[in-house]
């Protein structure tokens, strides 16, 4: 893929101004457990379509909430956390 001037969508370009208007209207932390690291907040679509970029459909938050969204629901080792706890 050749990259050249005047793209017709640039993915990148677009993403930042998602995030920069997400940090002007939600005060630049998580959205989830306020870490103020603008520089590594990333954009979430919550019903995981990345087309939908209404901002109803976005969040705001920190790699650590991203990847607790995204794999961390799944994940065996939090069932095993839970069935451990429902015993006790």
């Amino acid at each position: 893929m050749t990259y050249g001037h005047n793209r017709p969508h640039d993915k990148v370009k677009y993403q930042k101004g998602l995030k920069e208007r997400l940090n002007k209207e939600r005060g630049g932390k998580c959205e989830r457990c306020s870490y103020i690291k603008l520089e590594i907040l990333q954009v979430h679509h919550k019903d995981r379509n990345r087309s939908n970029n209404d901002l109803s459909n976005l969040e705001l938050i920190c790699p650590n909430c991203h990847y607790e969204e995204h794999y961390f629901e799944n994940n065996q080792v939090k069932n095993r956390i839970n069935k451990k706890v429902m015993l006790d």
